[in-house]
């Protein structure tokens, strides 16, 4: 092979990476070792650190997006976790409208997820008098369009903190560091933030530490340990709502 080419792994690694995400892999909850939770966090952990490793190493000054492999990870876990009658489908579209994930049943939709990394211009503005106004009506049009009960609409979140303190408040105890479980009023009881710190570039360093210019030393234990109080909403709680239906 030419050595032009050769010289450059990106687009074998990268390959290797869509690959896995099509491996027939089948997990049994109750007999699990590590939960679920942990090891998405894991995953999610581990690629923002290769993230901050290139940044230093490469100079690049601005963070790849994980959305979008973060939108496969839970669909990955979706389809090892749930039963074979279940179909997990990411992306598809009907008269415009275009969910993140479609879980369908004996040929029938029954679930609608969408993921959010960040939630972006759908931030809510507690200005107004109805704050989550584009969630209502991206949830009102999900459902006309694909005939699924508003309730069996969530939105699953990667982190609690990015979108505002007073958001944060309903779902971690930062006085303690420990999820406040479930809240009930809508629409905080249809959202699911799933961790707190998965990016370990933002975790607290010894003082005098430029993690603009170097980066700590991180072993998968180490990760593992992280994951194990910074979980927020369990994976299995989405899985047991889904097998409700």
């Amino acid at each position: 092979m030419h050595n032009t080419i050769d010289i450059f792994k990106g687009s074998e690694y990268y390959s290797n990476l869509l690959d896995s995400f099509t491996q027939n892999n089948i997990i049994d909850i109750k007999s699990n070792t590590l939960p679920i939770s942990e090891a998405i966090f894991f995953h999610i952990c581990k690629m923002k650190y290769a993230g901050w490793r290139q940044r230093i190493n490469f100079k690049r000054s601005r963070k790849h997006s994980l959305s979008e492999f973060f939108q496969d990870i839970i669909a990955f876990y979706l389809k090892a976790s749930l039963p074979q009658d279940y179909n997990v489908i990411l992306e598809y579209k009907i008269n415009k409208i275009q969910p993140d994930i479609l879980i369908e049943k004996d040929g029938k939709f029954i679930f609608i997820i969408e993921i959010k990394t960040t939630i972006g211009w759908e931030r809510p503005n507690y200005k107004e008098d109805e704050p989550f106004k584009i969630m209502n009506n991206r949830i009102e049009k999900l459902s006309e369009t694909f005939d699924i009960s508003k309730e069996n609409i969530i939105y699953i979140f990667e982190d609690h903190g990015n979108v505002t303190k007073y958001f944060s408040n309903f779902f971690w105890n930062k006085d303690n560091n420990k999820s406040k479980g479930r809240p009930t009023e809508y629409p905080y009881s249809i959202i699911f933030p799933l961790f707190n710190s998965t990016d370990p570039y933002y975790w607290k360093h010894e003082k005098g530490f430029k993690r603009d210019s170097e980066y700590i030393e991180l072993s998968d234990e180490q990760i593992i340990n992280k994951s194990k109080n910074n979980i927020v909403t369990p994976f299995e709680e989405i899985i047991k709502l889904i097998e409700k239906i």
